[in-house]
Formats: C-alpha cells, sequence, structure tokens
C-alpha cells in the first residue's frame, strides 16, 4: 500500500532525530528494524501515516528550522496500526511529495474561518516555508529586514552581527536578563503554533488568545535557553503564524504581521538566528555556507 513520511530536510526523522535514513537517492529501501507490537501510538518501528496531512501533522512543517519533506511510501498492507500511525518493519521510499496548497488547506482547515479565509493561511504557511529554505544570501537584505521587524515592534534596538549563531547564542547565554525575562513571561504562543495542531490544541485557540499579549511586549519573543537553536529559529515562523491566526480572527488586537513584517524577508535572505543578546540589542548571524 502506499502510504506517507516526513523527513527534515536533511532526510532525519523529524521526531526522534539521529542520523540520516538514506543519502538522498530514491527510491530508498529502509533497513529492517524491531516492531513493537504493544498499544502505544508511539512505539520501535518504521512509523507511516495513510495521509500525508497527516504526516505533516506529525512531523511538522519545519520542525528544524527549515521546510520539512514529504514521501510518497511503500509499505506491507499488513502490520501495526494504532491511532494515525501504521508501523512496519521497513518501507520503500518511492518519491517526495510537493507540499501542496490542497494538502496544506486541509491540515489547517479548523484554524481558518471568522474573518480568516484558508486561502490566506495556507499562503502564510507557504511563505514561511518558502522563507525558511533560505533561498539566497544577501547581508544586506538580512539588516533591511531585521531593522523593519525593530521598527513594526517599536523596539529601539541596535544590530550586533556575529560570524555564526552559536556566538550569538554565547552572548544570550551570558546575559542573565534574557533567562530571568524568559522564565518570566509566557511562552505558551510558541508552543501553541505546533504544525501538528492536536485535538486539544484546537480546542483550547480560543482560550489562548489573552496569553499572546506578551508578543506586543517591548521584546523580541525570546525563547528559553534551554532550546536548541534549530528549534529557536522554526519557531519564530510559529510565534508569526499564531499572531497572525488570532489576530485575523479577531482574538487579539495587534496587526497580525507583527512577528512577520521584516523576519520572513531576512530569513528569505540568508539568516541563520536573531536573537537578543543585551539589553536593547538584537544579535543576528547568517546561515552557514
Amino acid at each position: 500500500m502506499i502510504a506517507y513520511k516526513v523527513l527534515t530536510h536533511d532526510w532525519r526523522p523529524p521526531v526522534q532525530g539521529g542520523p540520516p535514513v538514506c543519502d538522498g537517492k530514491l527510491p530508498h529501501t529502509l533497513p529492517i528494524v524491531e516492531v513493537d507490537t504493544g498499544p502505544d501510538e508511539c512505539a520501535a518501528g518504521w512509523n507511516f501515516t495513510r495521509r500525508p496531512e497527516t504526516a505533516l501533522r506529525i512531523g511538522g512543517l519545519w520542525s528544524d528550522g527549515r521546510p520539512s519533506q514529504l514521501f510518497a511510501c511503500e509499505i506491507a498492507d499488513q502490520g501495526i496500526e494504532r491511532g494515525e500511525k501504521l508501523r512496519r518493519e521497513t518501507g520503500v521510499l518511492l518519491r517526495e511529495e510537493p507540499i501542496s496548497d490542497e494538502i496544506l488547506a486541509r491540515l489547517h482547515a479548523p484554524m481558518a474561518g471568522d474573518g480568516l479565509p484558508l486561502a490566506d493561511l495556507v499562503a502564510e504557511v507557504q511563505a514561511w516555508r518558502g522563507a525558511l529554505a533560505r533561498p539566497r544570501r544577501d547581508e544586506v537584505a538580512v539588516v533591511a529586514g531585521l531593522r523593519a521587524a525593530l521598527v513594526v515592534r517599536g523596539l529601539d534596538w541596535t544590530l550586533q552581527q556575529y560570524p555564526a549563531a552559536r556566538y550569538a547564542g554565547d552572548s544570550w547565554d551570558s546575559w542573565d536578563a534574557s533567562d530571568s525575562w524568559a522564565a518570566s513571561n509566557a511562552r505558551s504562543a510558541s508552543d501553541s503554533w505546533d504544525a501538528s495542531l492536536s485535538c486539544a490544541a484546537r480546542d483550547s485557540w480560543a482560550a489562548r488568545s489573552a496569553s499572546l499579549s506578551w508578543a506586543a511586549r517591548d521584546s523580541w519573543a525570546a525563547r528559553s535557553a534551554s532550546l536548541s537553536w534549530a528549534a529557536r529559529y522554526a519557531r519564530d515562523a510559529r510565534d508569526a503564524l499564531t499572531l497572525y491566526v488570532a489576530a485575523r480572527r479577531g482574538w487579539y488586537a495587534t496587526d497580525p504581521l507583527l512577528l512577520t513584517t521584516g523576519v520572513r524577508e531576512a530569513y528569505a535572505a540568508g539568516l541563520n538566528v536573531g536573537i537578543p543578546v543585551a539589553p536593547k540589542t538584537l544579535g543576528w548571524a547568517m546561515e552557514p555556507t
């Protein structure tokens, strides 16, 4: 039967992590592994789904900060099925499937309505996927994007470039105020936009609108210092889309593009990471060559 699976941009499992599952040459037969036959939905074995949007909901659209890949796979008809997952000892990655507007529409349909047409939301998601692919490298455009982002947020900050993300991270970690700020402010906005859109998340969207008020503060949507760099800049897109949905649907009175303007343009021009590194200072670094 044909089933679907999501991998990161560099062919790694998006949830469990680990080494690449293949070298990018298709078709590719996955190595045989032991399959857990227990009742848990998440357990040992190669996991697939019946529908592409389900695979994206589980694996994410950009779990490592770059657009994920969707694959059509051939698997045995018989095997373990738990919840939305099909568990097999092996499978064949046949081909990469384009992540079309139709697939994204089925994935995000629960989020649209009440002033937010589904087509608009899909367009925003596609725009973020395109930007996170870093299609070009232009430091001047990155600076222009970050400055635009500071202006729209009303922040009189300076920009500090670093040769690599880890140097900006060193400055972040050494700035004690960043840790206390992150600990004292709501972070549910960055957590709530998960491409998985679980039923629990969908049911509590309206209640979450109040927690988005921190996004308009005199701050740069800081993330916990314990998060990996990939997760940090993957969340910029989730934060922006969280606010976009909440504002378009009238749950929060602000500019829907508050967390999008400038930032998305900077990523499209090759931004690796942008974070506060000192009071009123935004550190940034380009994507490695």
